[in-house]
Parts: structure tokens; C-alpha cells; sequence
């Protein structure tokens, strides 16, 4: 099974020197998980599409800047605070692109009438 990206990529994209590669291939599981539950998608696409590496790659780096997940951070006199409206915002851009039949393809875009036959004992009739 292929990965949505290198580490390499997310180095680039956090525009760090190397990474822990550890940690950053944690990060990556994570913004897989979160991607595969969000699209359900039982394997990625080969080669994978623009829209699920940009979202992994920003949901990597989301983990990997922030392991915990922590909503706010103070060390000394430096805070920081988390934007978790922005991993929210990312999976429910994935559900809508891969779940919603009206923009995935994923199903029919029109209702069907019932069938106005029906079966017995070998022979068709109509209702």
C-alpha cells in the first residue's frame, strides 16, 4: 500500500531541516487514519490526487507540530495556540468530496420509481 507522501515532503512542506523521521511517520499514520475514516477509502489512489496529499500533508503537520493535540501550549514567556477548527474544516472537506453522492459520483442523483411489476409463482404481472 503506497503512502499519500514522503517524509520528505513534509519536511518541505514544514520548511525544516530533516525531521525526526519517528515522529514524522507517527504524523503521517495519523493524517491517514483521519483521511481513511473521514473518506472511507479502503486504499489509496496510485497516483494519489491532488486534494487527499494536500489534506494529508496539512493534517501531517498538524500532528506533527502538535503530537498531543494540545489546544494551547505556554513555555516561559512563548504560547502558542492550536487551530482545531482547521483539522475539522480539512475532514469535512475529505467527507464531502469522497462521501456526498451530489459531488463524489458516489450515487444516483435521481430518485427511481418503483417497479410496477412484480413476481409470482413464475409468472410476471403488473401492478
Amino acid at each position: 500500500m503506497a503512502d499519500l507522501f514522503e517524509l520528505t515532503e513534509l519536511a518541505d512542506y514544514l520548511q525544516q531541516g530533516p525531521l525526526d523521521e519517528a515522529s514524522a511517520t507517527v504524523a503521517r499514520r495519523k493524517a491517514s487514519g483521519w483521511l481513511r475514516s473521514a473518506t472511507k477509502l479502503t486504499a489509496w489512489p496510485d497516483p494519489v490526487p491532488d486534494d487527499l496529499w494536500g489534506w494529508a500533508i496539512e493534517l501531517a503537520a498538524l500532528a506533527y507540530d502538535n503530537p498531543a493535540m494540545l489546544a494551547s501550549e505556554q513555555v516561559g514567556a512563548t504560547s502558542r495556540t492550536a487551530d482545531r477548527g482547521r483539522l475539522a474544516a480539512i475532514l469535512d472537506a475529505a467527507r464531502a468530496a469522497y462521501l456526498d453522492p451530489a459531488t463524489a459520483g458516489g450515487g444516483p442523483l435521481h430518485s427511481f420509481p418503483e417497479p410496477d411489476w412484480q413476481w409470482q409463482g413464475g409468472i410476471v404481472t403488473r401492478r
